[in-house]
Formats: structure tokens, C-alpha cells, sequence
């Protein structure tokens, strides 16, 4: 473990796992930035590392995958949090805007990052919320920062509470995903039309996880959340259709990553790949503390 001047850590490491939505309802709220979403999820073991360090540049730096973007989630919490140059290089496992929340991975693991380099020692649920704030001003997501902060399979019914979630018992199993594009999220969030129908859907489902919950299973869950992906709308490409019919004709079930033309699944199906569940994200998120090579 490397130092800088003091006790101060040169670089650190903190990570944030991938979330997917299988449903959700969203909230509106006064100031704008405590908008937020209701719905079901899961958390994936992989996710986003975000690497701090100092920078002499005249603003925070910001490379993903080697290359330098401006990623205005990620800049609004150093911002935030920082008030020095920092140089944040992040590693996400998943593209973004597939519905594996990225963005939302990438606030979340900055804050930690941050926090832990400057050493302010901030709560980890102020890390949090500045994590969610960012991700709902930016219109790049309302409710994936509660699930990564928490981690496992779990629903959210507790309005202005992004950071609670009630874990469902439903035991964890190698799941199966394939990614065929993007979807924008800002498009869908910041539409009044699309969120009718989505809310009035999520708020029919989420209804049925409730009763339910006691004898849920994951292919039930998964049902559950294709039949709100088809009344919602959010269900309009044929690719992700013919997958989830792969998965049906295999013996499992299937559903739309949200927000991602992508499927997620119980069994493999044609151009599927594993992916396992994180069963809890509570613990230090602050992987290493090291100096880099000269």
C-alpha cells in the first residue's frame, strides 16, 4: 500500500456494481434533483472501477477505457466532492446506456474514490446521494444508485428515499445476458408521454411483487417484468423479442434490460453470456490504495 505526503494515498481504487432494472415507476419532486424511480432490480458482481489520483491539470480529468470524455455524471460529483484537479480513470465491465447502469456505477465509484483519496471521511450515505443527485440531474438515470448501493435482488417502494431498498428472498443464480444497442435514457425519463404508460405499468407490477413476494421466484420475476416491459412500450426491438422466445424455448424466462436494447435471462440462450449477482454492496467499496509505476 503506497502513500503520498502524510498519510494521504496517492491513487485509489473503489468500485460499484452493475445494476439492472426489471421494473419501474418514477416520481417527480421540487427542487428537480430529488426526482427519483420505484421498481425491482438486481446487482451484478461486476460493475465500474474508478481509479483517483491528484492531477495538475486546470480541471478534473475524466478517462474511460484510455480515452479522455467529458462524462457529466462523473464530473458533477467531483465536482461536488473535490475541490482540487482530479484525474478519475474508470473501467466499466458493461457498455453504457445498455441498462446496466454505468453511469450511475460510475458517480457511485467516483464518490467512493474521492472520499477515500482526500480522505474526508464523508458518510457513505452522503457518497451516495451525491451519486443519485448527479445521475438525476444529468438525466442519465433516477434509481440505479440505490441498487448499487445496497446490492442483491431487491425492490424500492419508499418514495424520496433513493438509497433504502427492501431485499427480496429469492435465492441467487447464474444469470445470462446479451447486449444488442443502446437505448438513451434521458429520452425516455424526460418524456411525459413514455411516463405514463411506464409508471401506470410499473405501478401495476410492483403491485404484484408485493403480493407475491413471499413465494417469488426469479422466472417469475423475470415474467413479471417482460409483461411490464411490453404495457410500458419500452419493448419495441424484434431482437430482444426473438431472445426472450430463445430463453422461453430453452425452459426459462426471460426480459428487457432496463434501459437497454438487451435481454437478461435465466437460462443461456443464442449469443448469451454469464453474469452472477452481487448479494451485497455494503461493504468497503475501496479495493486498493497503491502508487503507480514510474
Amino acid at each position: 500500500m503506497g502513500y503520498g505526503i502524510g498519510s494521504m494515498p496517492l491513487k485509489v481504487t473503489a468500485f460499484a456494481p452493475a445494476n439492472i432494472s426489471l421494473v419501474f415507476e418514477t416520481y417527480a419532486a421540487e427542487p428537480p434533483h430529488g426526482r427519483g424511480s420505484l421498481g425491482a432490480g438486481i446487482t451484478l458482481t461486476q460493475g465500474v472501477e474508478v481509479t483517483a489520483s491528484r492531477s495538475a491539470a486546470a480541471r478534473t480529468e475524466i478517462v474511460v477505457g484510455g480515452e479522455e470524455w467529458e462524462f457529466p455524471t462523473v464530473r458533477a460529483v467531483a465536482d461536488g466532492l473535490s475541490p482540487v484537479p482530479l484525474r478519475l480513470e474508470i473501467t466499466a465491465a458493461f457498455p453504457f446506456g445498455c441498462g446496466f447502469g454505468m453511469s450511475g456505477a460510475g458517480a457511485l465509484a467516483a464518490a467512493y474514490a474521492i472520499d477515500a483519496l482526500l480522505e474526508t471521511g464523508l458518510p457513505r450515505e452522503t457518497l451516495g446521494m451525491a451519486a443519485h443527485r448527479a445521475e438525476v440531474a444529468c438525466a442519465t438515470g433516477l434509481g440505479d444508485v440505490g441498487g448499487q448501493f445496497n446490492g442483491g435482488v431487491m425492490v424500492k417502494t419508499r418514495k424520496f428515499e433513493p438509497l433504502t431498498v427492501e431485499r427480496l428472498t429469492i435465492p441467487r443464480e447464474t444469470l445470462h445476458y446479451r447486449i444488442f444497442g443502446p437505448i438513451m435514457t434521458s429520452q425516455v425519463i424526460n418524456s411525459p408521454e413514455k411516463l405514463r404508460l411506464i409508471n401506470a405499468a410499473g405501478h401495476a407490477a410492483l403491485r404484484e411483487i408485493s403480493e407475491r413476494r413471499e413465494s417469488l421466484t426469479m422466472a417469475g420475476l423475470f415474467d413479471l417484468s417482460r409483461d411490464f416491459a411490453e404495457a410500458s412500450g419500452l419493448l419495441q426491438s424484434e431482437a430482444v423479442r426473438r431472445s426472450i422466445a430463445d430463453a422461453a424455448r430453452a425452459g426459462g424466462s426471460a426480459t428487457m434490460i432496463m434501459l437497454g436494447e438487451a435481454v437478461i435471462s435465466t437460462v443461456p440462450f443464442p449469443g448469451s453470456a454469464p453474469v452472477e449477482i452481487l448479494a451485497d454492496a455494503t461493504g468497503d467499496p475501496v479495493k486498493t490504495r497503491f502508487v503507480s509505476a514510474p
